[in-house]
């Protein structure tokens, strides 16, 4: 797509090819086509003039006529294409308005891009340090975003209570809905396994060894028939009661982390997410604190991973990584075995580099960034994510 002169007048004087008559001003055209040859003005112009490129900048059809001194406009009259001329943030829009080449729209583009980011991370740095509840107050689920609106502590943790509700509601409500287009979602389900690659029978399998990992013939092969039975009694009354004093919205998310193998997150990874998803509001995003993480089973490697933040929009993720948890490069070599993981340095590595394939070969790209990088240069790194998600190398 080429940039060009948006209007362009004909070259004066004008000879009409009918009378051969001379004209010094595209006035006295006009007044000639109406008054002397009584033509339609846009007729006239497509018969003896056309002097220019009639075509729409972004579609390519026909532009709207103007007049015969002009002729087309290089722009049509549907929505979509009026809408781009409009739009001040984008490389179409910065080369129709300027009429410069795709080049200088995308170097003008990218000096727009950074000079708003700037201000952006200046501004949320300046209120963080002057409130560090910033983040809090616009969390639906804290209690500091119901304060901030005139509610007492008592009200905002009732509220807090009735917006939880309100999701655990709904969600149920879906599932309960449509239990054969959730029932993937369920480990205790034969679909959970059988969408995963696995026959019916190795699903039954694995359903009835997780169903019987405390089991009363265990407990009796273990401790005798009659210590046995206790033992299973006690522990049954025991899981009873810890499970009914809690608020449904707890045991939903007991049962969502038994899903992701019990793994945490770090409430710092949050926050950097919470101000990389401001920039994004209207994408598709997954994160813990916004709809949970994403979590895919590889079946090459029988493994789980969790995405840490996923842009489906974009296609894009990033990765935040624990510098203990994830062995840091920088700071651990290769034979470094973690006594928690029980793994050595070199095996965690790999089973990152798995996980980040098993997304670029759906077509994600994926951005890794290492927590004591966030925590030494906090602005430059929203600034790289940022960058990352759109598109910007």
């Amino acid at each position: 797509m080429n940039a060009t002169k948006r209007y362009k007048d004909i070259d004066l004087p004008f000879i009409c090819p009918i009378t051969k008559r001379s004209f010094d001003s595209t006035k006295g055209i006009a007044i000639y086509i109406n008054k002397t040859l009584k033509m339609n003005h846009k007729e006239y112009y497509d018969t003896y003039i056309d002097h220019r490129d009639r075509s729409c900048f972004f579609c390519g059809n026909e532009g709207k006529f103007i007049s015969v001194g002009k002729g087309y406009r290089n722009l049509c009259e549907n929505q979509e294409c009026l809408k781009k001329s409009f739009n001040s943030h984008s490389i179409e829009g910065i080369m129709y308005r300027e009429m410069c080449s795709k080049e200088k729209a995308k170097s003008r583009f990218n000096i727009e891009n950074e000079r708003q980011l700037s201000e952006r991370m200046k501004s949320f740095s300046e209120i963080r340090k002057s409130n560090p509840n910033f983040d809090k107050e616009r969390n639906q689920l804290c209690k500091e975003y119901w304060i901030k609106r005139g509610f007492s502590e008592e009200e905002a943790r009732t509220k807090m209570s009735e917006i939880r509700k309100d999701i655990v509601t709904k969600s149920s409500k879906t599932i309960r809905d449509n239990p054969e287009k959730y029932a993937s979602k369920f480990p205790t389900k034969i679909e959970y396994y059988t969408s995963r690659g696995y026959s019916e029978e190795e699903g039954k399998k694995i359903i009835s060894e997780i169903q019987n990992r405390f089991s009363l013939e265990k407990c009796i092969s273990k401790y005798g028939k009659e210590m046995g039975e206790s033992v299973w009694r006690e522990r049954q009354e025991k899981w009873m009661k810890t499970l009914d004093s809690k608020p449904l919205e707890e045991k939903i998310e007991i049962n969502r982390k038994k899903i992701l193998n019990n793994s945490g997150y770090s409430k710092i990874s949050q926050r950097l997410f919470w101000d990389i998803h401001s920039k994004f509001e209207n994408n598709n995003v997954k994160f813990e604190e916004l709809n949970g993480e994403v979590v895919l089973y590889d079946i090459s490697k029988n493994q789980h991973y969790r995405y840490d933040y996923v842009d489906f929009t974009s296609k894009r993720i990033v990765e935040f990584n624990g510098d203990f948890w994830h062995c840091n490069p920088s700071k651990y070599n290769e034979d470094y075995h973690h006594k928690i993981m029980k793994s050595s340095a070199k095996s965690i590595w790999e089973k990152d580099k798995n996980k980040i394939k098993l997304m670029t070969d759906k077509g994600y790209d994926v951005l890794v960034i290492w927590e004591s990088d966030y925590r030494k240069y906090p602005q430059q790194t929203l600034s790289k994510c940022i960058k990352f998600i759109n598109g910007i190398e």
